[in-house]
């Protein structure tokens, strides 16, 4: 079941998570979580968003660090934490909608054809987005593969951000379009894929904070969205 928690900690306890949930996914080619960068509060603590993409291998440890007293979890009145079993994403995927705006709220980097890309290429995005789909979820997703080819980008905002050293990734947001005369499970597939990458996230090293991922609510949501986040400092870790 994808889902999203918000943890209170410091950056030791931090590390050390990162430290046994990456060592616990050693191997794997995807990763079965994704953390956020980690937000420096005022009071020295950090904020920082996690997402765990298959039962048992993030959350187990999470809850034991807030019996030892070394995290706290926020509640569900943060808009950050949720959570919806894959049926859900499938039941829920809206069979109409045909247009979405999606933000990169973190530096976003897309590998095409082996190359990283500081920009959203929308047919490797939504390819990723099925990979990890198809890789944690016990429901396929019907429709074929091809159907995303019928999504456009009719309108964005890019700007380049730094991706750690050396390295550099796409912030903003871009709206898709499913072009008219599509199925609507073929929408539907569109807008599960739209609503899923909230939790795996968008490209690569979504497990270092990187392609942070989320749906927007209406235009007037792109000046919103801006300062949205805790005020705060990204540390790269």
């Amino acid at each position: 079941m994808p889902l999203s928690a918000v943890i209170y900690t410091s950056l030791d306890a931090f590390s050390s998570l990162r430290d046994v949930v990456r060592k616990s996914a050693e191997g794997l080619a995807i990763k079965p979580y994704t953390f956020s960068f980690a937000h420096k509060l005022e009071t020295g603590a950090i904020r920082v968003r996690a997402t765990e993409l298959a039962q048992g291998v993030l959350m187990p440890v999470v809850r034991e660090m807030v019996k030892k007293g070394e995290a706290t979890l926020a509640s569900s009145a943060d808009r950050e934490v949720r959570e919806a079993a894959y049926e859900e994403l499938i039941e829920d995927g809206n069979r109409t909608r045909r247009v979405a705006t999606i933000r990169f709220a973190s530096p976003t980097i897309v590998e095409v054809q082996g190359e990283g890309v500081p920009f959203p290429v929308i047919h490797a995005i939504f390819t990723r987005y099925r990979e990890i789909w198809s890789a944690f979820s016990p429901i396929p997703l019907n429709p074929a593969t091809e159907a995303m080819e019928h999504v456009h980008m009719i309108d964005f905002k890019i700007s380049c951000a730094a991706a750690g050293p050396l390295h550099t990734g796409a912030e903003g947001w871009v709206t898709l379009e499913m072009e008219r005369g599509r199925t609507e499970q073929e929408i539907a597939l569109f807008n599960t894929l739209v609503d899923f990458a909230f939790y795996c996230g968008t490209g690569a090293r979504t497990d270092e904070g990187l392609g942070q991922t989320r749906r927007m609510e209406g235009r007037h949501s792109v000046l919103r969205g801006r300062n949205d986040a805790p005020s705060s400092t990204c540390e790269y870790l």
